[in-house]
């Protein structure tokens, strides 16, 4: 009774980011003619948005949880937020019919890769947590390599404007992110 209280409010928020991704690529599709898309900002909310899914799966796992604490509460609360932001940070509101989504991306660089540096951090808060009460789903070697290269990356990120390293970057993090999903979370339906 508990987790399911305590959910709500994290499956609001997680609902908010798969509701902005949703509306906005919809958006996009009615308004194609007008706006300059930016595939790089699509690659990285197709990232987000399979972040977001994956969170909101792993949850369930807590529903085991026998003892919540208000700081367990936040944390989780935190996690799902930087998810909402990372994607409204991708799709602003109130952008007119003939917005330019690849400038807009690149003007947002800084904002969004700071949000997803402070976002990684807090994953690996996460993961170390779990690592240390043998929650892991995910050995050290592969968790190191996926979110090292994701904070490196990023920081190079927040400094460069060279659209053909963001291209490459937003492809390595959906395969990425892909690749990890696919390995730690479908064995969580056996």
């Amino acid at each position: 009774m508990v987790f399911e209280y305590l959910t709500v409010l994290i499956s609001v928020v997680v609902g908010l980011s798969v509701t902005s991704f949703l509306t906005n690529v919809v958006r996009i599709i009615h308004v194609r003619g007008d706006v300059t898309i930016s595939w790089v900002q699509l690659l990285w909310s197709i990232v987000i948005l399979t972040w977001t899914v994956a969170f909101w799966w792993f949850t369930f796992v807590l529903a085991e949880q026998s003892q919540w604490t208000f700081p367990m509460f936040v944390f989780l609360l935190a996690y799902s937020t930087l998810l909402f932001f990372l994607m409204a940070l991708l799709f602003p509101e109130g952008v007119p019919a003939d917005h330019n989504y690849q400038s807009q991306f690149m003007r947002n660089r800084f904002w969004f890769f700071g949000v997803l540096l402070l976002f990684l951090c807090v994953d690996l808060i996460d993961y170390t947590v779990k690592l240390n009460k043998e929650l892991s789903i995910i050995g050290q070697l592969p968790y190191a390599a996926f979110i090292g290269s994701l904070i490196v990356f990023s920081l190079f990120a927040l400094r460069t404007d060279n659209l053909l390293f963001h291209r490459v970057f937003a492809v390595y993090s959906v395969l990425a992110l892909l690749v990890m999903s696919l390995t730690t979370l479908v064995p969580l339906a056996s």
